[in-house]
């Protein structure tokens, strides 16, 4: 890789429409919590200030 191109950051933005429209085709194909649930498995832990602490197990 030349030096003059720049590595995709962690987190960046799209960079061209079709990589958008693939980003939300992937967006739609995400099960839901009750989708989760229905299959065994427990969706991420809400993010922000106002969730939770979690505490270590004994």
């Amino acid at each position: 890789m030349d030096n003059n191109e720049k590595q995709p950051e962690n987190g960046s933005m799209a960079t061209s429409m079709e990589e958008l429209k693939q980003l939300g085709k992937q967006m739609d194909k995400m099960r839901d919590g009750e989708e989760l649930e229905r299959d065994g498995r427990v969706q991420d832990p809400v993010q922000s200030d106002k969730a939770p602490s979690i505490h270590p197990r004994d």
